[in-house]
């Protein structure tokens, strides 16, 4: 049973149905309860012993790398397949990468419109409209010209995952470095 609906009253705004926050005490809990459960605790149960800081930072960065990649459903192979090819801890990689599957939604047309620009494309103006206008001549056009346009991200990815995988691991290895120091 959700608490939430228990106690809360609801508003419809613009067809839309909101709970009201000051009739929702539950709401907050329910935020801090989900971040725990998704965020936090997965991370408690990776193993302490034989996790090194530089390996922990490693982890974290791959976990970055392949959570950014501008292919949907293709962020799990990658994280995977990097995991292995590296020797990292599964747990962590995908723990990360799953954290950021909003930012690579986010991030999945401005790698797109970037990659065009470095390919002097500029008279492609990448958009959820030009996606769906790419299906109307039929699903095999839509289909490459889509594909055309996912390449044109991971032109981007390739570019920006060196410098910053290498920004990431450092700043994450002074983190945890520091935080090994604390712990002794």
């Amino acid at each position: 049973m959700n608490l939430c609906s228990s106690f809360c009253t609801f508003v419809i705004q613009e067809g839309v149905v909101h709970p009201e926050p000051e009739s929702c005490p539950y709401m907050s809990l329910k935020v801090v309860e989900s971040l725990t459960s998704r965020v936090l605790i997965p991370f408690r149960l990776v193993p302490k012993d034989g996790l090194t800081p530089e390996k922990l930072a490693f982890s974290v960065t791959l976990g970055i790398i392949s959570g950014i990649f501008p292919v949907l459903g293709m962020t799990t192979v990658l994280s995977i397949v990097l995991t292995m090819l590296f020797r990292q801890n599964l747990l962590i990689v995908q723990s990360v990468q799953w954290i950021l599957a909003l930012a690579q939604v986010m991030l999945i047309i401005p790698f797109m419109q970037f990659g065009a620009f470095l390919l002097n494309q500029n008279g492609i103006h990448i958009n959820m409209q030009q996606i769906n206008h790419a299906f109307q001549p039929g699903m095999l056009s839509g289909i490459k010209t889509v594909g055309l346009f996912h390449l044109y991200g991971i032109l981007t990815w390739l570019i920006l995952v060196i410098p910053a995988g290498a920004a990431s691991y450092y700043g994450f290895l002074f983190v945890f470095q520091r935080k090994g120091k604390k712990a002794v």
